[in-house]
């Protein structure tokens, strides 16, 4: 074998270097070690069961996973969130019906209203003007919504949010049934819910609850659960779903992970989250500290293992804030915003990773000073929508520069990544707000995926329309 440089090479290289992760996955790369993979990589042979017709060894994996989170029926999933949620919007909408979607949901909640054809109506959620962040949702919002549309037949919110902000899930799952009608739940940052003394959407009694295990606990990226409760839905319509929505040849390695993270959470779970727990409140109260940069700590309920560190009080962008962290201190984060870098931790963290991220921050704001910045992100500005996704995606696009794009169609989705959540969607119109909004990001170094193109900023635009 040659020298040259390969995928796996770079990232044997990475993992002998000191960067820390504050990012997923949540095992940090050392937790719940495998044996050599190869060994046990392997297909549906006699012994080891079935995912898609599950009734042995899978079967009990299942079910140990729903003793654990209180659920009827659980699901393991190695196609990560994005195929759960793919699978619970077919299982639970018919093609052509109205949803009632969170604004601020994953972009697979869009390609799962793309792809059945659905008729959303958007909840938008309030907007903290510290940071741009959303805040969580109310059931007073949810049933206003529901008395303005009683055709809506599910609806689909996420909690918690990408920075952790918790919605009123109980009173909005009770808004919700009150009509006869289902509550799915993107949770899929919040498997770890109630084990630091949360209510998590199981518990609050949602319908279908979708948690990313990789994101917050020890398991291998891709790996997750979908919980079922309820009688509300169709539970064979959705197990068919997971079986179109997920690979005929499901990974043993993945699946072994999940095993693995679930008998960790029957052995040790307790016990560590409760030393995550100390560690985390002693860390938060460290960096309440500080003078310029700024810990963010919303109104509402919200997951303080997410720690969402603001700039727009100093001299620095969050762009620069999350490069420094990274360059200087080997520190990678999660996610960076114009006014904010987000640092993932969960009970993979160590005391050494605590420590050097106190450091660097302590020491980056002692460097910097204070300066008054104006928030481009402030105000919602709602776009009007011209045509349904599954329509626009189908008609012929332009590529035009986007400073000329005020008054089009736009012909895909705009978003940054992550967090994955859409600016806009195709079928809507870009307006001067919209179009200063990506521009600010574009200034501020961020990534606009999707229809954008950001070597000469063009905007993918419908030809014509009507």
């Amino acid at each position: 074998m040659n020298d040259r440089e390969n995928l796996y090479t770079r990232l044997i290289e990475y993992s002998k270097g000191r960067a820390y992760p504050f990012h997923m996955p949540g095992h940090k790369r050392h937790k719940l070690s495998m044996m050599d993979p190869y060994r046990f990589d392997l297909t549906e042979i006699d012994g080891f069961d079935n995912l898609h017709d599950a009734e042995g060894i899978l079967k009990q994996e299942e079910e140990r996973a729903a003793d654990l989170y209180g659920s009827s029926e659980t699901h393991m999933m190695i196609n990560g969130s994005t195929g759960g949620i793919l699978a619970a919007i077919a299982g639970v909408t018919k093609r052509g019906s109205r949803v009632l979607v969170a604004r601020n949901c994953h972009t697979s909640v869009y390609h799962g209203i793309e792809l059945n054809g659905l008729r959303p109506v958007y909840i938008w959620p309030e907007m903290d003007p510290s940071l741009g962040i959303y805040r969580g949702l109310s059931r007073r919002e949810v049933e206003e919504k529901l008395d303005q549309y009683p055709d809506i037949c599910a609806v689909f919110l996420t909690s918690p949010t990408y920075e952790g902000v918790l919605s009123d899930v109980r009173g909005i799952c009770e808004a919700v049934h009150a009509r006869g009608i289902p509550c799915v739940i993107d949770e899929a940052h919040g498997a770890h819910l109630r084990w630091i003394g949360f209510d998590d959407a199981v518990s609050c009694g949602a319908d279908v609850v979708i948690q990313s295990l990789h994101k917050t606990m020890p398991a291998l990226t891709q790996t997750a659960l979908m919980h079922v409760n309820g009688s509300l839905v169709d539970r064979e319509r959705i197990r068919r779903m997971l079986s179109i929505y997920q690979t005929s040849s499901p990974s043993y390695v993945l699946m072994a992970s999940v095993s693995l993270c679930l008998t960790w959470l029957e052995e040790r779970g307790r016990e560590e989250f409760d030393l995550y727990s100390k560690r985390i409140q002693s860390l938060r109260q460290r960096l309440m500290n500080m003078k310029h940069l700024c810990l963010y700590e919303p109104q509402d309920a919200f997951d303080w293992g997410k720690f969402v560190i603001g700039t727009v009080g100093s001299s620095m962008s969050g762009r620069e804030l999350y490069d420094r962290l990274r360059d200087v201190y080997g520190l990678q984060m999660e996610m960076v915003s114009s006014e904010y870098v987000l640092a993932m931790t969960t009970v993979g963290d160590t005391e050494e990773g605590f420590e050097r991220l106190a450091q660097a921050l302590e020491a980056i704001d002692d460097e910097i000073c204070a300066k008054k910045k104006c928030l481009i992100t402030e105000n919602i500005c709602i776009p009007e929508r011209q045509m349904e996704i599954d329509e626009a995606v189908h008609m012929p696009v332009a590529m035009i520069p986007l400073s000329q794009a005020e008054g089009r169609i736009l012909g895909d989705y705009l978003y940054l990544y992550p967090p994955g959540i859409p600016l806009l969607v195709p079928g809507e119109v870009l307006q001067t707000d919209q179009i200063k909004q990506i521009e600010y990001f574009v200034h501020w170094g961020l990534d606009v995926h999707g229809g954008y193109v950001k070597e000469n900023g063009n905007v993918k635009v419908i030809l014509h329309h009507g």
